[in-house]
């Protein structure tokens, strides 16, 4: 039978001289230690059996003792057999704490964040975070939020909250500023509502133990609340706006960062769509092919996310005229921007420009992947296979399949010349026939 005893011990002294005092307890012959807020002096010692002797301390901690006794025979039971004594000593404890067997959401989500920095996944991190935020914000500002507290209703409530224009007071530097968010569209209802999903669904994997009936997030709102998303956007444009953008002559463009731009959306087109973080931290070319692992996913999946894509005659100008001049990797852009957030804002800052020139409303280096996508599928006849397999994808429903079959580059390089000579076979557009820049390089 577990039982339980107050104990001070002389190797436990602090230099002030007090001793911190404990609740053992003692089961399956061995020993676990409840810290308590007591500490107690000579004076407040029996000298000859070295026990508290204080009589407020010593009425304290037997009534605790009798909320020990309490819980083992209520809530453990017979399931007291699956723990050993410094488990169940961490049981009792967690169970006398204020809100005991509660989650603190927040506390946790940003705890998952940061692991997933330390994993190198600091973009997912950057999503919860933001998350985060977004639920304290609804809390006016209550960092301290639990997770029985994430329930139906309040998820309801946390989705017409986004979906309305906000207006939110936030300290910068000291002072006070006023920052105005529109209502969101329902696929960032859904990302904020997946994020919460992921983090509420980690919680309960950390926080409860079926095994020993240690339940402390009984509850799941997420078989009634569902996350709807909408088709997305087509973030492309025409085969004929692409060209217009390769053709563009520098002196029809003002500002450096903005040709930095529009020569930074042609290398992502040009190598199949490759995302943004990844044209910064590409490794060194290869006998002419860039080959690096997706940043996105690598951590992810078994193959690590490796691609290898042939670098095209029309891209080789642009590959050399941003080569890392330390070979340490494909392109120099790291010695100017230190990381993918950095470097993405000063490229679709410049992109601003570049969607002016040609009667766009928005351009990003989005565009560049999806246009690469679009036209190979609807202009240039490549399978949606090969798309997928050129822009790094993995389709679940094939997933056992590619555990046999060996990646055949050759397919992404077939892909990715069809695509190009699709757009350069176009008229010369009319606006760009003076040009100096020529249409393609020689093959």
């Amino acid at each position: 039978m577990a039982t339980f005893k107050i104990c001070i011990y002389k190797h436990q002294r602090r230099t002030d001289g007090k001793y911190p005092v404990t609740i053992r307890v003692c089961w399956k012959r061995g020993y676990g230690y409840i810290k308590t807020e007591y500490y107690v002096t000579d004076n407040q010692i029996n000298k000859k059996t070295f026990a508290v002797k204080d009589p407020y301390i010593i009425k304290e901690l037997n009534e605790r003792i009798l909320k020990l006794e309490d819980i083992k025979s209520k809530q453990l039971g017979f399931r007291i057999h699956n723990y050993d004594a410094k488990e169940l000593a961490a049981y009792f404890a967690d169970a006398l704490k204020e809100g005991a067997g509660d989650v603190d959401f927040v506390a946790f989500g940003r705890e998952l964040a940061d692991r997933l920095d330390r994993a190198d996944r600091a973009s997912t991190a950057q999503l919860y975070r933001r998350t985060l935020n977004g639920l304290i914000d609804f809390c006016n500002g209550r960092e301290r939020i639990m997770a029985s507290e994430i329930t139906v209703s309040f998820l309801r409530a946390f989705t017409e909250y986004l979906k309305s224009e906000r207006t939110l007071t936030r300290k910068n530097h000291g002072k006070d500023i006023t920052v105005t968010h529109p209502a969101a569209s329902d696929n960032t209802v859904a990302a904020y509502m997946t994020d919460i999903r992921t983090i509420f669904n980690k919680a309960i994997e950390e926080f409860n133990d079926d095994e020993k009936d240690l339940i402390r997030i009984p509850h799941y709102p997420f078989k009634k609340v569902k996350i709807v998303r909408t088709l997305a956007d087509k973030r492309n444009i025409t085969a004929e706006k692409m060209a217009i953008i390769r053709d563009l002559p520098d002196d029809k463009i003002e500002r450096p960062i903005a040709k930095m731009a529009r020569d930074v959306f042609m290398l992502i087109f040009y190598l199949c769509g490759i995302n943004i973080a990844d044209v910064l931290t590409c490794p060194p070319i290869v006998d002419g092919r860039i080959e690096y692992k997706r940043q996105k996913t690598r951590k992810r999946r078994k193959d690590e996310a490796f691609i290898s894509i042939q670098i095209q005659p029309e891209c080789e100008d642009l590959v050399r005229k941003f080569a890392d001049p330390a070979g340490q990797r494909a392109f120099g852009f790291y010695h100017t921007y230190k990381d993918r957030k950095n470097f993405a804002r000063a490229v679709n800052n410049g992109l601003k420009d570049i969607a002016g020139l040609v009667g766009e409303e928005e351009l990003t280096t989005y565009y560049a992947r999806h246009t690469w996508s679009t036209i190979g599928r609807n202009r240039a006849g490549v399978s949606v296979d090969d798309i997928d397999l050129s822009l790094n994808h993995v389709d679940q429903a094939k997933k056992m399949a590619d555990v046999y079959i060996e990646k055949d580059w050759s397919l992404i390089d077939a892909a990715n010349r069809k695509i190009i000579d699709y757009l350069n076979s176009l008229p010369a557009p009319e606006s760009n026939q003076s040009a100096d820049t020529p249409k393609s390089a020689d093959k």
